[in-house]
């Protein structure tokens, strides 16, 4: 799995050409829609990265003027700041990511001039909003970050660009390091998805024209390498070897124990030993009003991380999906929300089911295949 990447966001607005509109480089940028009680609600929260004006019309009739607007999510913001400064000592995943964070987004004295005053400031300048941070993402990064499950090596390499440094943690840890809707960063440890609940899409719900699979030989893994700080562990899948050839791949972290990176070589062989055949991509038509008010309103809350299930698949995607949203792509008008989610299946992140990822109206007699066994550990 690989880990989300920074959101952006694009608006296009207009305005008579003598009206220029209040927008600035690194303002800060909400766009929100309306849910199902005509509330808005927030679903992309970014700061504006580029400004783009053009004159679409000019003369006596009328004078027309186009703003494109970019906007970049936090993680953007992440990939501008540094972290590593003094090291950090051997912890869990989360409590790496938590420590980068902190480093990335508080400002420390060592951070500032020691030749620079308060006079050379504007005078609405506080120390709390000295380098332009929405607080938000400070003050809620405890809360946000999960402490984690892996233990990872001690960091000694100094001072470095924060989003990769972050990623290598999250990617060490089996996590997830993503944005919300609302511009905060989050980290879901491995566990953090167990406790998720269903989002249920109904064929009401889905737009299936257009939906698209494709089972890659490249994407077969059946003899995986996963090193660790003092080596490397391999495990292998010697039934997959025997019907598509050996197919190796391997994943760097820097896990400090060989136990885990044993255990992260096996679930790598399990996820990845067989091919997948599912939609990577569904569209959901929220404007259309077979969609009902409760799906509405909890897509347009959804965040990467949050589970999907659906059984009105066509029987060439295998009827039943059930998995994770990975990405959150919105096309909207003033008449019309389109939603497309990006997914990946639930066994890509836990190979072995466990109760918590069955959808609780599943029954024995419906489950496929149905010489499935329930195996205690």
């Amino acid at each position: 799995m690989e880990q989300p990447q920074p959101s952006v966001g694009a608006v296009v607005m207009f305005t008579d050409a003598n009206t220029p509109l209040t927008v600035e480089l690194s303002q800060q940028m909400n766009i929100k829609i309306k849910d199902s009680t005509g509330a808005y609600q927030t679903i992309f929260a970014g700061t504006v990265s580029d400004i783009d004006i053009s004159l679409d019309q000019y003369g006596d009739i009328g004078n027309i003027a186009t703003y494109s607007i970019t906007c970049v999510g936090v993680l953007a913001l992440l990939n501008k700041r540094t972290a590593g400064f003094g090291g950090f000592d051997e912890e869990l995943d989360g409590t790496r990511i938590l420590n980068i964070l902190t480093q990335a987004f508080l400002t420390n004295w060592y951070d500032v001039s020691p030749t620079l005053t308060w006079a050379e400031f504007p005078n609405t300048t506080t120390w709390a909003n000295y380098d332009g941070v929405n607080l938000d993402i400070v003050n809620n990064l405890a809360a946000n970050i999960d402490a984690g499950l892996y233990t990872l090596s001690a960091y000694t390499d100094g001072e470095t660009n924060a989003y990769p440094l972050a990623q290598a943690a999250a990617q060490s840890g089996r996590g997830v390091l993503y944005e919300d809707n609302l511009g905060e960063i989050h980290y879901g440890d491995f566990e953090a998805r167990v406790d998720d609940s269903f989002i249920t899409l109904t064929a009401n719900d889905i737009n299936a024209r257009g939906l698209t699979t494709a089972a890659q030989w490249s994407e077969i893994v059946n003899d995986a390498t996963v090193t660790y700080t003092g080596g490397s562990r391999n495990a292998r899948d010697e039934t997959s070897i025997i019907l598509y050839g050996q197919l190796a791949g391997s994943r760097t972290t820097t896990l400090k124990n060989a136990d885990d990176a044993a255990d992260q070589a096996l679930a790598f062989v399990e996820a990845r030993a067989y091919p997948l055949t599912y939609p990577e991509t569904l569209s959901v038509p929220l404007h259309s009003p077979t969609v009902t008010n409760i799906t509405r309103d909890l897509l347009i809350a959804a965040n990467v991380s949050d589970a999907v299930t659906t059984a009105a698949l066509p029987a060439v995607f295998g009827s039943t999906f059930n998995g994770f949203i990975e990405g959150i792509n919105w096309q909207i008008t003033r008449y019309t929300a389109d939603l497309t989610l990006t997914l990946s299946q639930i066994t890509e992140t836990y190979p072995s089911l466990i109760w918590f990822q069955v959808p609780p109206a599943t029954t024995w007699a419906g489950y496929t295949p149905s010489n499935t066994k329930w195996k205690d550990a």
